[in-house]
């Protein structure tokens, strides 16, 4: 198995666990987020998260909605296609490296689902 499909696995398996699926079949809930980047750190920031798997040769996506994150330090979209998902227990953990932006470098970003927006 390539390593996108082990993420696109494993991002599918943390949507099924916490039950983020709406009624008509949206993923959008709330997060505590937290991001390390080569020079920034965010703790449990309340963000609204997407994840989508609709897209065109998408493997899965996450974006944040919210959180007024700035995209030149933090990361805020993700693809299941070039980033290391992996399901823990209770959380998302997300790891990769901006090889165009040496402010964000390596990261790893960890997704606490807390309550769906809409059921």
């Amino acid at each position: 198995m390539t390593q996108k499909d082990i993420n696109c696995s494993e991002l599918r398996d943390f949507v099924r666990l916490h039950k983020l699926t709406n009624r008509v079949s949206i993923i959008h809930f709330n997060a505590l987020v937290s991001i390390k980047t080569a020079k920034n750190n965010i703790t449990n920031q309340r963000i609204e998260v997407m994840i989508s798997f609709d897209n065109f040769d998408s493997y899965g996506e996450v974006k944040f909605l919210t959180g007024d994150l700035d995209p030149y330090l933090y990361p805020t979209v993700f693809e299941a296609k070039w980033n290391k998902m992996e399901q823990k227990t209770d959380h998302l953990l997300i790891s990769d490296t901006h090889t165009k932006n040496t402010d964000i470098g390596k990261y790893e970003v960890k997704i606490i689902p807390l309550e769906k927006i809409r059921d």
